[in-house]
Order: structure tokens, then sequence, then C-alpha cells
């Protein structure tokens, strides 16, 4: 048998098992009952008629690692990426353990081992609905945020699936069954795969790119979801209870108000009150998940991108982000536009603060051209030159740069290729801050 039939059987055998853990975790039993959106969950609407999404594909890595004596190589190719997930998704998890310091950790049988990282963390109730931690001595730490999962050999043998934080600190590891680790190495795909550096970041270890990327840029047709069709699911009994301001675009009852700003959604409940059992969500995560894949608010392709937590976890925001090809969308126009590329929900109480998500509905129809983009070391050296505080950057990526809708009739975008770093909570350009430094340096010289 040839390496690119067993590669052929491989491939298609792991597209049967997402399909298999597709549909186990698209009729999970779902919490939704217990924490309604502001309307009722009862109620039948559906902002776009393909709008359901699963969850795994939804929660989800962007980042396919294999860690080597060679160094690191990189996947982000959606189709390899899903396949290691699906794989992962399999496996069951035994003998837990939390780690307490470092040299707890089993030690490795040799340097080869491989890991996916989520773009933002996942809860502990997050990860025991996503992967298989069903005994019941195998109990999950509670408050941890875990954005990465590595599997290595141990020296003792068996395989040990090391679940880490963003900032790179082990948090548990366990005992991974039924996977087999040259089954990953074989999906690895080396001839296609890029090298990958691993960078020190404020409260997060980073791997980016060690050569230049090329991307193609994306051409789109929009069109805008109409802002009434949301009011149903955001109130009560709309066709009594609320009032419509004829000259503005905006919603409300005295309590809740919807508007539409720009090209985006917003939504904010003065008195979001308290939810039935009296206490803050258990997963934020998966019900911000389930209210928008219970109404097929799935306009485009979206991932799960973000987490905020207050300390004493009374506020909690999940955001989800837009996806162009294998990569996450930006717009860092933030007026008026603050929300064009994501979908962002805000939780007090256990029930709904805020709600904040673009109205585009985007359909492809070009590829005009391509760019190529830095190494991830050669634009952290850009930024220090251009006077970014880089010690201060909490997380840097590739991803797309989507053009805000012009004041005219043309209903076309264009998608760019991007370096993103994030600052103080908030997402930049990296070509906008090079190009501002540098127009400023010619101002000075011209003065």
């Amino acid at each position: 048998m040839t390496r690119e039939v067993f590669k052929t059987l491989l491939l298609g055998l792991l597209v049967l098992s997402s399909v298999a853990m597709t549909w186990n975790i698209l009729f999970y039993r779902s919490d939704f009952e217990n924490y309604k959106s502001p309307s009722g969950s009862a109620k039948s609407v559906a902002i776009s008629e393909n709008g359901s999404r699963s969850a795994s594909s939804v929660v989800a890595p962007t980042l396919f690692l294999q860690h080597s004596a060679g160094g690191v190589l990189g996947e982000t190719r959606t189709s390899q990426v899903q396949g290691a997930y699906a794989l992962i998704q399999r496996a069951s998890f035994s003998d837990l353990v939390p780690v307490a310091y470092r040299l707890q950790v089993p030690a490795r049988k040799n340097d080869l081992s491989y890991e996916v990282i989520f773009p933002a963390p996942l809860m502990h109730d997050t990860l025991k609905k996503i992967f298989g931690f069903n005994e019941k001595n195998t109990a999950i730490p509670q408050n941890v945020l875990i954005d990465r999962i590595e599997f290595y050999t141990a020296e003792k043998g068996g395989l040990i699936a090391l679940f880490s934080s963003q900032d790179g600190r082990n948090q548990f590891f366990a005992t991974a069954n039924r996977i087999d680790l040259s089954v990953l190495k074989h999906l690895f795909a080396r001839t296609s795969s890029t090298s990958y550096e691993r960078e020190h970041l404020s409260g997060k270890i980073a791997y980016v790119p060690a050569k230049k990327t090329e991307l193609p840029t994306v051409m789109f047709y929009y069109n805008l979801k109409k802002l009434d069709a949301f009011v149903p699911i955001l109130f009560n009994d709309p066709e009594e209870n609320i009032f419509h301001n004829r000259g503005k675009l905006m919603y409300t009852d005295g309590q809740s108000q919807l508007e539409q700003t720009g090209n985006v959604l917003q939504y904010v409940n003065v008195n979001p009150g308290i939810s039935d059992n009296n206490q803050q969500l258990t997963d934020p995560i998966f019900h911000s998940y389930d209210l928008l894949n219970n109404f097929k608010e799935w306009t485009d392709d979206y991932g799960y991108a973000g987490l905020e937590l207050s300390k004493n976890r009374k506020s909690e925001t999940v955001t989800f982000r837009m996806r162009i090809g294998d990569y996450l969308a930006f717009n860092t126009d933030y007026y008026p536009n603050p929300f064009l590329t994501q979908i962002e929900l805000t939780w007090k109480n256990g029930q709904l603060s805020s709600f904040n998500r673009t109205l585009l509905d985007l359909n492809p129809i070009d590829q005009p051209g391509s760019v190529s983009l830095d190494s991830g070391k050669s634009i952290l050296q850009k930024l220090k030159a251009a006077a970014v505080p880089v010690s201060r950057i909490q997380d840097l990526t590739i991803g797309y740069q989507l053009a805000a809708p012009k004041g005219n009739n043309n209903y076309s975008l264009e998608a760019t290729p991007d370096w993103f770093y994030k600052l103080d909570n908030r997402w930049y350009s990296a070509t906008d801050a090079i190009i501002q430094k540098g127009m400023l340096g010619k101002e000075r010289r011209s003065s």
C-alpha cells in the first residue's frame, strides 16, 4: 500500500469520525432551557436558512503543531486541524492529575509530540462537553482556562495528554486512551506545513510562522440582515410591549434597547435581573453557542474567539469571530462598526446583558490577488520600531482585515491578509501601525 493510498484511507476514516462526533455534539443535551434568551427559547425564529453549526466546528482549534528535535512545524489549514481535532475528540481521558509543580508532569520518551491550540481559553464545562472525560473519577479542576492540549509518549509508556493555559503553564494531565500518536503523525502533512517559532507575549505563549506567509485577498458580495428579524428573539410580546422609533432603527420596551449602528446590531438590557438558579452561568461559552445556534444566527462561518470574565464572574463576555478561509477576520475601524466581524454576548447574573453583532451576510465572489506577510519575529521587530509597546502585546495572529462598507451602492467588500496584535484587550492592524509611524516620520521631516 502506497503512502498516498494510506493517507486517502486515513482521511476517509477521519471524515466518518468527524461526522459521528458532529452528530453527537450537535444533539448533545443542551442546558439552554435553564438559561433562556430574553424572549424565551420556545420562539420559532430563524435568522439564516442555513444558520445551524455543530459545536465542534464553532468551538475549535485553529493551529495544529508538531514538536520534534528538528523544531516546530505548524498547520493552519482547516481540513488538517479539524482532522486532528476529530481524532482527539474520539479519545477518552483517565487518571487525571492536577499539576502542582513542573516536575510532576510525566517524563517524555522522546522529543516528538503533537499539540492543538484554540484561539481562546476553554472552561471546565466546555472541556467536559467537547472531550471524553467520561469516568466518574476523572474530575477536571474548577476554574481552569485551557487553550492548548499536547500529546506525547511517556517514558514509562502510555500516551499523555497535557492541558495547559495560554501562558504556557501546565494545568493538568491525563492518560489518553483510544488514540494513536502515529495516526496524528501521518495526519500531519510535513510537505505543506510551515516552521513555527515560540514567542513570549504578555500573558501568552504564541506560536508564529518563522517564514513569510502568502495568502489571497478575497472579494465578497454582501447584504444586511434586517434588524427587525431579531426583535422576536430579544423581546417578549414584541407586537404589544415595545416602542419603535420610526426616525431611527431602534426598538425599546423601557428596560431593553435594540438598535442598528452602521452595519452592526447593538442590544442592551439595563436590568438583566437574576437567573432562575440564582447563580452565574456554569458555561457561558456553550450557552452563547446554544443561543446563537437555536435561532440559526450563524450567517457566515464563525469560530469561538474570546472570553472575558470579571473577578467575581458576575459578568462574562463571549466572542465569536468571522472566519475567512483558514483565518479569523478583523475590522479595526472601531467606529461606527466596532463589531463588523464578530458576535459578542455579555451575561450578568446568568442573564443576557448585552448583545452586539454584525449584520453582514457575506458571499465570496473573487480572489483578485495575494499578499505576502512577514514572519512573526519580523513583524514584532517592525512593531517595536513603530513605537508599539511590544512587551505589552497580549496576542499576535495572522488574519483578514475586512473593509467597512462604503456609503454608496457598491455592495462589495475586500478582505486583505494582515498581522493583528492585541493590546489592552483591543485588536489592531500591524500594517496600520507601521504605516502610521512612517507617515508621522515623514511629517516630522517635512516640518
